[in-house]
């Protein structure tokens, strides 16, 4: 993160350095991004280790107290946590409008079609808006732009709620999307800042449950209070939650990003920041000295990565889904064409079921993840792999592939409605496994290689999260023409082996992965020649 920072980490080497090294006793060992000395099996290397001695801390933490590599469990997780509740909140109020729209086509005289053109460019500005706010993240902090987001977010549900015509409905949930757009890319830079590599699936899964608990959880609330209260009320409801949001990230949530320059040893004996000191939403000086337009640009140059494209492609074919129950799910169980007749709060219901999917399916994304990098790096005397992580998508490929099949194909059959539910269920499971992937992988192919360094990973989030939406959009436009087309049945079988195909190709990924990343590395090296690193 600091362009001073040139040591690099015990058992790595510098950028610039390309010729193998030998690590654990083993020569020709090429360090990449992404490659790192996780193992330590010799007890060798003299570095900071995890308490069983024998994990390398990467990235190596200072002797700052304020450095949140070495917060304490409460501080660290009350950060975490309003961050947390800050993405549940945002899934909650940007797939909720999808139970609205019977409400709004009875009200504002709309078509699906029409509300589905506001659906894909949200989708579009949630990754489209990253392209400004991340670069503000990475310059001024994370806090900022968090608190900034839940305000601009509270002002669109305002608005929403106080809607006179179909027009106005719409341009809040569009401007929504690009207040939401930090909690898809930026919790996790957030996580990266406050979990060593190696827990760092944890993390992830953290931000995926709570992202998960409000996308699947939200739409089924607001069912019931548009049954009791009104379509409008959703909107206020949100309003109120995320100005309570605001509120707990003014007071309450830390800035995490960190100076972590280990050529300026730290006094161990300095004090912790006082809390008034902490509510300072910018800090004394730019957090790193690279050009603004530079890092605005810097997604654009990676969207040519082979890493970032795939990693979009496949996270997109998952979340494309969620957007496509969102706003199909009217339409299969409330039409009387399929026979269901649910109520609104029976259609939210039924989101219970991609919820519980994911919830059993997280740990396969995440913290397992953590545990088969671990145990294929002890395999490999020591070394990980960032492909450690892509293996999940062979467990997330048949899943997707059959759960969608089964809700499209299910309700076009007349199959009693556990059938599309459990659909569903199979859908969210999938859905989780492919996020956590995906920003756990991208995460690790472009981490700095310098110690402490962050790289190019909020870029590389940022460009892959743009290529997941746009992929999203064109799903979220494509769907109604394409059910007209092929009819309910046949739509879902093409789109469920597709989708099985694109979470399938990670062996592409793990075969090339590691060639991609040392083609990537040149990336690295023109950063740092753009901010006049070493």
């Amino acid at each position: 993160m600091d362009d001073k920072t040139v040591t690099p980490p015990p058992g790595e080497k510098s950028l610039d350095e390309s010729a193998p090294v030998e690590v654990n006793g083993t020569p020709e060992i090429e360090l990449l991004p992404g490659t790192r000395l996780l193992v330590d099996i010799q007890h060798k290397v003299h570095a900071a280790h995890d308490a069983d001695k024998e994990i390398v801390l990467i990235p190596q933490p200072s002797s700052d107290p304020d450095d949140p590599l070495n917060w304490g469990p409460v501080r660290k997780y009350v950060a975490f946590g309003i961050m947390c509740f800050y993405c549940m909140m945002l899934g909650a109020a940007t797939i909720s409008p999808g139970i609205t729209y019977g409400a709004l086509i009875m009200e504002f005289g709309a078509t699906v079609n029409y509300l589905n053109t506001g659906a894909a460019l949200s989708l579009l500005f949630l990754g489209a808006g990253n392209l400004l706010l991340n670069p503000l993240a990475l310059k001024f902090g994370r806090r900022p732009v968090y608190l900034f987001s839940a305000l601009l977010a509270c002002v669109s549900q305002i608005v929403a709620a106080e809607a006179k015509n179909k027009a106005t409905a719409v341009g809040a949930r569009i401007l929504l999307g690009f207040a939401a757009s930090p909690f898809e890319q930026l919790p996790a830079i957030s996580v990266d800042d406050q979990f060593f590599i190696h827990h760092r699936g944890f993390g992830i899964s953290l931000y995926v449950i709570s992202l998960t608990f409000g996308s699947f959880l939200g739409p089924l609330a607001a069912g019931f209070v548009i049954e009791s209260m009104g379509w409008r009320w959703v909107y206020w409801f949100y309003a109120i939650f995320m100005g309570l949001v605001a509120f707990l990230i003014f007071f309450f949530q830390e800035e995490t990003a960190y100076l972590r320059k280990y050529t300026e040893p730290t006094d161990p004996s300095k004090p912790k920041k006082s809390y008034i000191s902490k509510l300072a939403l910018l800090p004394k000086e730019p957090l790193i000295e690279v050009p603004f337009l530079t890092l605005v640009l810097n997604p654009a140059r990676l969207l040519t990565s082979p890493i970032v494209i795939w990693g979009g492609i496949v996270y997109g074919f998952g979340v494309s889904w969620l957007s496509v129950m969102a706003v199909t799910a009217n339409t299969v169980f409330q039409s009387p064409v399929y026979g269901y007749n649910f109520s609104f709060s029976s259609t939210g219901l039924t989101n219970l079921s991609p919820f519980i999917g994911a919830l059993l399916a997280i740990y396969f994304g995440g913290t397992g993840t953590d545990k088969f990098m671990i145990w294929k790096a002890r395999k490999n005397n020591g070394i990980m792999e960032a492909e450690s992580r892509v293996y999940s998508t062979f467990i997330a490929a048949p899943i997707m592939c059959g759960g969608l099949i089964l809700y499209g194909v299910g309700a076009a059959k007349g199959l009693p409605w556990i059938g599309p539910v459990f659909g569903m269920a199979m859908i969210g499971a999938a859905l989780a496994i492919s996020g956590e992937v995906t920003l756990g992988y991208a995460s690790e192919a472009f981490a700095g290689m310098e110690l402490g360094g962050e790289g190019m990973v909020a870029e590389a989030v940022t460009a892959m999260v743009f290529v997941r939406n746009v992929i999203s959009c064109a799903m979220t436009f494509a769907i109604a023409p394409w059910i007209e087309h092929s009819g309910l049945r046949d739509c879902f079988i093409e789109v469920g082996f597709l989708a099985g195909a694109v979470l399938a190709s990670g062996f592409i990924c793990i075969m090339f992965g590691k060639s991609w990343r040392r083609s990537a590395s040149k990336m690295y090296r023109g950063k740092q020649a753009d901010t006049g690193a070493a």
